[in-house]
């Protein structure tokens, strides 16, 4: 097919909107690899509105490119030496297939100065492919139909938030182009050793959507995702360590009298000036590198821990549920274009959306950063969210409530970056929907939506920004986010009526938690009559099994009537979302709290309540469930015990940064199993432990 000169100047800019980054798209393939042609399904915009002039532009450009991990490609190359009658035969034969293999190889080994003994560990990127070229099927126009629609379920709908939020400039038609792409001999054999093989899909002006198709041989009956959450990863925590040691050799602790007077007047330390010194020096003592947490360096190391999973066909795709970046905008920005207010501020060159990006590819960055270590190319599907992080444009300072101890610094330390990195807390807090223009272009172009794999249904919500609405949760270090909105109850409502059906495992994730209590009661008499003024209980008290032990009455352990439930969690509907999960929901997963907070649901007449927004609203809600508190991923592990004390709402701790306080608890994440068809497992692990 060919286009004449005025045809070609009318093709403009297209950008391949869905399957992405964060929204691959799984697609399935029998065991036994009879099925050699696979049909899927794409979303394009573009800028030109004539159908015909844009499915020729796309024609025969479309290209799926396969991802070879190194420890399979260079078996090939390294294989044992066979003994036997025909051992020199074999070698011939292999010697003739592996030459061309080879020949590939010898430029790559020549730039690079690798011997094959390197080449044995190189396991940086994945290894390209040779292209697959897609044949299309059919091109046509995509209606943007209103999100709460129920047709919006049954297609491939672009979200009206896209147009509304410029996110791609002027592109503004929508196309859904159906395509064909056959498995070539080296997949097939590549897919016999490996549960699933990714694609990156090449298009026109020579984008990349990378690792946005997957071909699985799974059934969805028995596999394993990952859930993690609260990666806060941004520019700033590589450059950290090499600005500390550097402080540490400047001139700086020459003047180590006038230096203390600087931290004590910034922190407002009430210790005496002798123990801040000896405090601080002690602390100094301690080597940097055993002390700094970098939530970038925590992504890294989790990222080559689910590839040794992967090599092993026991990791199916991970879910990343918000706070990806800790704020969008690239730190070494000048002050004046910090501070200013056009969207072109909310590049993705210019965020730490693209640090996000750069991780789970493996690019290479401009500088080379001290304390940075080796990674590699994440060789598994991922679906993410955002969460309040994510929709705060401008950093924070490190001095702020001692926030420098969650990442391993002293006060000191936290000083010496201060020059570099001090915000405003007004424009710290500041929320904008145009942060998460990178985000949408680059990584996922969907806030909400779901994905069915076998008898199990995964659905993912944007839970939003920072919400002022509760105050008391923001004054006591506890932001709420706002929650879901009526659009997505109604989304939520036809999945249920559409969707789901009896028997089916589903899943909810979002980044705030339906549930949270904050670890202590706190029940302040303002609306009461009498009594003390404050009440304070450990929710380690009302643990289910201590309950049970101690021979009381299971109505002892409900918690529901002692703790604030809707404490630092979701604001709008809050108690529709606690009913769906309850009555639709196996296992409800979360972040936010950089917690691990575990509850059981059940149904109840005797229903308690709790105030909506004090003390701006003291409406009272209805709490729809009986809530009961306990580690259920360490009691209950196996299939039986599960399905019958299920449903659970589970807090992650974040993979980036510890709770406050407590920086050796970053690293979390959750490994959930499914076995015959059934939830087994939805176990608490650690990066380091």
């Amino acid at each position: 097919m060919t286009l004449n000169v005025p045809e070609i100047q009318q093709i403009g800019k297209s950008i391949l909107v869905d399957p992405n980054l964060g929204r691959p798209s799984i697609l399935s393939i029998d065991r036994k690899l009879k099925k050699k042609d696979i049909q899927t399904n794409l979303l394009f915009i573009s800028d030109n509105a004539d159908l015909d002039i844009f499915g020729k532009a796309i024609d025969q450009k479309i290209t799926l490119i396969p991802l070879f991990d190194y420890k399979w490609s260079y078996k090939l190359i390294f294989r044992k030496e066979k003994k036997g009658l025909f051992s020199k035969w074999r070698e011939r034969r292999f010697r003739k297939k592996r030459s061309k293999f080879l020949e590939d190889k010898i430029k790559f080994i020549d730039e690079h100065d690798l011997s094959y003994e390197r080449l044995r560990t190189l396991k940086s990127r994945l290894q390209r492919g040779e292209p697959i070229l897609a044949k299309i099927l059919n091109v046509e126009g995509s209606s943007r139909d209103h999100f709460h629609d129920i047709s919006y379920l049954n297609g491939l709908n672009p979200q009206d938030f896209l147009l509304k939020n410029n996110v791609f400039g002027d592109l503004n038609n929508f196309y859904n182009v159906s395509i064909r792409f056959t498995l070539t001999k080296k997949v097939l054999k590549f897919l016999k050793e490996r549960n699933f093989i990714m694609f990156d899909v090449s298009y026109p002006n020579d984008k990349t959507n990378y690792h946005s198709i997957v071909v699985s041989k799974q059934k969805w009956e028995d596999f394993t995702f990952i859930h993690a959450t609260d990666l806060h990863l941004a520019e700033r925590n590589d450059k950290i360590y090499g600005i500390i040691k550097k402080w540490a050799k400047s001139s700086v602790k020459e003047g180590v009298e006038d230096f203390f007077k600087t931290i004590t007047k910034k922190l407002k330390l009430r210790k005496k000036e002798k123990e801040e010194k000896e405090e601080i020096l002690s602390d100094i003592k301690i080597p940097l590198r055993k002390r700094l947490i970098n939530p970038n360096n925590q992504f890294r190391q989790f990222i080559r821990l689910m590839n040794k999973q992967v090599l092993k066909n026991e990791l199916d795709f991970i879910v990343l549920t918000g706070d990806l970046v800790d704020f969008t905008v690239l730190s070494r920005l000048s002050k004046k274009l910090r501070k200013a207010k056009d969207a072109f501020l909310f590049r993705y060159e210019d965020s730490n959306w693209q640090i996000f990006k750069n991780c789970v590819l493996n690019l290479p960055t401009n500088e080379d950063y001290k304390g940075v270590i080796r990674s590699e190319e994440l060789n598994c599907p991922i679906f993410t969210t955002l969460g309040n992080h994510d929709y705060r444009p401008f950093h924070y300072d490190l001095t702020w409530a001692e926030m420098y101890k969650k990442i391993g610094l002293n006060a000191s330390e936290a000083i010496a970056l201060n020059e570099l990195f001090s915000a405003s807390p007004i424009t710290a807090l500041t929320k904008s929907s145009l942060a998460a223009n990178g985000y949408l272009r680059e990584i996922n172009s969907f806030y909400d939506f779901y994905i069915k794999l076998g008898n199990n249904l995964f659905i993912i919500l944007n839970s939003g920004a920072d919400s002022f609405k509760n105050l008391r949760d923001l004054i006591t270090g506890h932001p709420s986010v706002t929650g879901v909105s009526s659009r997505q109850v109604k989304y939520l409502e036809n999945l249920l009526n559409n969707v789901i059906q009896k028997g089916m495992n589903t899943f909810l994730f979002l980044h705030g938690p339906p549930l949270n209590t904050g670890g202590k009661s706190l029940k302040i008499n303002l609306f009461e009559k009498k009594g003390k003024r404050f009440v304070r209980k450990k929710i380690s008290e009302f643990k289910e099994s201590l309950i049970k032990q101690l021979g009381k009455a299971l109505s002892s352990a409900r918690i529901d009537g002692i703790f604030n439930m809707k404490y630092g969690c979701v604001s709008s509907n809050w108690e529709k979302l606690v009913e769906f999960c309850k009555d639709c929901c196996i296992l409800t997963l979360a972040g936010h709290t950089h917690d691990s907070m575990e509850f059981r649901l059940e149904d109840t007449e005797e229903k308690t309540s709790v105030y909506d927004a004090p003390p701006f609203k003291l409406k009272k809600i209805e709490n729809p469930a009986a809530i009961y508190y306990d580690n259920y991923s360490e009691i209950y592990t196996n299939t039986k015990d599960i399905q019958d004390n299920g449903p659970f709402v589970v807090q992650t701790p974040a993979l980036g940064l510890g709770r406050y306080g407590h920086p050796e608890t970053a690293g979390g994440y959750r490994e959930i199993i499914i076995k015959n068809g059934k939830l087994s497992s939805f176990k608490l692990k650690y990066l380091n432990r």
